[in-house]
């Protein structure tokens, strides 16, 4: 065996190895693309070499990025039945936007970081007399200050609501805990995550866990907006569901008569809808939701 044909062999075999260890650990964020939106529209917890997968459910749509970190690579890919998923890895840290090209107002975007030297083995979340508590684990911290307790009642505008000081420096396990003693609210789910922030600012995100408020009386729309609307406007709505299904949705005239019908689609948790409400005329009309036998109508108005 000749020394350069070895010297190429050993460089293939850790060429393979690296790529290996690296994508071995990397993590697969999943973005469903249905109800002209993306879900989740934004993704704190990115991690170099984790995987962003766009998952087609419903209609005609792109996903296209219109700003990406320097040196990171653009795509523009169809999403449709016949082209059910498209693969993004991601290779530089930043923040990535992207848009539908065929929908106004669909869009998204996700923050990606560089791993630190910590070893996050395991995080998760309960509910104790409807409180949440978060409990994880570290094997290992080097140069780790404080993992940040972030939530959000959405899963993308997460905000800190605690900070519990690292072991910073160890080699052995670490376990932590925190409960947050305001998670019983009018709302029915909160989403939890952590940064783990080092001692020089830097920050990676854990996965994002789901809390399910016991308490609260079971509903189905969060939010409708705008309303009133302009004609051929953009119904945008916020909704719950206690599980992966199908919303019906029905547009009636004061007289009753349908307007428009559709489906949207749901996972558990807060969804995000994007009605096209079409040239219907000025007036008042009324939108029924049926999602897991839960029904609701409401009112909007159309200037």
């Amino acid at each position: 065996m000749s020394k350069k044909f070895t010297i190429q062999a050993v460089s293939l075999l850790f060429f393979y190895l690296f790529c290996f260890s690296f994508k071995s650990g990397a993590a697969i964020h999943t973005v469903t693309v249905a109800n002209f939106s993306f879900s989740p529209s934004d993704i704190p917890n990115v991690v170099l070499g984790d995987v962003v997968r766009f998952v087609w459910s419903s209609g005609f749509h792109t996903t296209t990025s219109t700003s990406v970190p320097a040196g990171a690579t653009t795509w523009n890919e169809n999403m449709n039945s016949a082209a059910l998923s498209y693969d993004y890895t991601v290779t530089v840290p930043g923040v990535y936007n992207y848009v539908c090209n065929f929908h106004e107002g669909m869009a998204g975007s996700f923050t990606a970081s560089s791993s630190l030297p910590v070893k996050l083995s395991e995080f998760k979340l309960s509910n104790n007399n409807n409180n949440a508590v978060l409990k994880w684990t570290t094997e290992s911290e080097d140069n780790i200050d404080y993992f940040s307790v972030q939530k959000s009642k959405t899963g993308s505008d997460f905000v800190e609501i605690a900070r519990v000081p690292a072991a910073g420096h160890s080699s052995v396990t670490k376990s932590y805990t925190y409960t947050d003693p305001n998670s019983s609210s009018s709302d029915k789910y909160y989403y939890y995550t952590l940064a783990i922030v080092d001692k020089e600012g830097k920050r990676e995100f854990s996965s994002v866990e789901l809390f399910k408020n016991k308490t609260i009386i079971p509903k189905l729309i969060i939010s409708l907006s705008p309303n009133p609307i302009e004609r051929s406007g953009h119904l945008m709505l916020k909704f719950n569901a206690d599980k992966t299904s199908q919303m019906n949705v029905r547009v009636s005239n004061m007289q009753g008569r349908s307007i428009l019908e559709t489906t949207m689609y749901a996972t558990e948790g807060v969804n995000n809808g994007h009605l096209m409400l079409g040239n219907i005329s000025a007036g008042s009309y009324s939108i029924s939701f049926e999602l897991n036998g839960i029904k609701e109508t409401h009112k909007i108005i159309v200037k």
